[in-house]
């Protein structure tokens, strides 16, 4: 069993790994070649530091793991071992490489998330040393054209924001954000929209996000004055009127008032995430 830096393998070979790990997973969320590559960039990973363990002898990848980079923190991603590599330690392999990455790159705080009711994988990473931050919600909305009016009669003013405008409200926000949901991963990943509006009540808030021609991604909301369920209702009321026939996705934000909002909307829970993280 040999550790590889993921560099080694073109993009091809490590997404044909990946997909074969999650084969059977509680989640699996397949990728093809571009998204991982889009993945690895928005997310800052490290190809040379992360890693894929390896059957010499066999000649079989066993398992991969990724580990993302920004500053003095780390962040491991993707990680999967193939069902052929279970039960050998390969879980174990691969974590060990990656925190002897992070420690050599002197990150002091390592990240991590693990679906909610994936008990191996939660096990192996309280092994490591990770402990539970909380938990955050991945959520989903089927297109949908009928817009709850009253949300929509209490606004005031809506103002459109371009993506630098879009970056600077990311980056006031009040609560830590998650990786994926952090200013860097939306400032890699470019193209975004936002709105800020004001209710007649005095209550205001903003949305930003990623319109592509069959979905809206990367959500964020963020109420600055008022009760966080209304104001959250008529923010992504505002933005679904505007995008009627998108399929949306939002990932990785609390569950409290702002996620009542979403739940006003149309959204529904797809799983849960649970943040953990290890101090080096």
């Amino acid at each position: 069993m040999k550790i590889i830096p993921a560099d080694q393998f073109t993009p091809e070979e490590l997404t044909d790994a990946y997909n074969e790990t999650r084969m059977d997973y509680l989640v699996p969320m397949p990728m093809n070649v571009a998204r991982f590559q889009e993945y690895t960039r928005v997310y800052d990973i490290n190809m040379s530091c992360s890693c894929v363990v390896y059957d010499a002898e066999a000649e079989l990848v066993l398992g991969l793991g990724m580990l993302g980079v920004r500053a003095d923190r780390g962040w491991i991603t993707r990680l999967g071992v193939l069902p052929y590599g279970r039960r050998l330690g390969t879980g174990s392999t691969i974590m060990s490489g990656l925190l002897a990455q992070s420690e050599n790159l002197g990150v002091k705080t390592v990240w991590l998330e693990v679906i909610k009711g994936n008990t191996p994988a939660h096990q192996l990473f309280y092994k490591f040393g990770f402990q539970d931050v909380r938990e955050l919600v991945v959520a989903r909305r089927p297109p949908n054209p009928d817009i709850n009016q009253a949300a929509l009669d209490r606004i005031k003013r809506v103002t459109s924001l371009n993506h630098e405008d879009a970056i600077i409200l990311l980056s006031h926000r009040k609560e830590r954000p998650n990786w994926l949901n952090e200013t860097e991963t939306f400032q890699n990943a470019r193209n975004l929209s936002a709105l800020l509006v004001e209710l007649h009540n005095g209550g205001r808030g903003w949305v930003t996000y990623h319109a592509g021609l069959l979905q809206l991604t990367r959500l964020v909301v963020e109420v600055t004055v008022g009760d966080p369920c209304e104001v959250t209702e008529s923010v992504l009321s505002i933005m679904h009127q505007r995008h009627k026939r998108q399929d949306t996705i939002a990932e990785n934000f609390c569950d409290d008032g702002i996620w009542q909002g979403f739940q006003k909307v149309g959204y529904f829970e797809s799983f849960r995430r649970v943040e953990m993280k290890r101090e080096m």
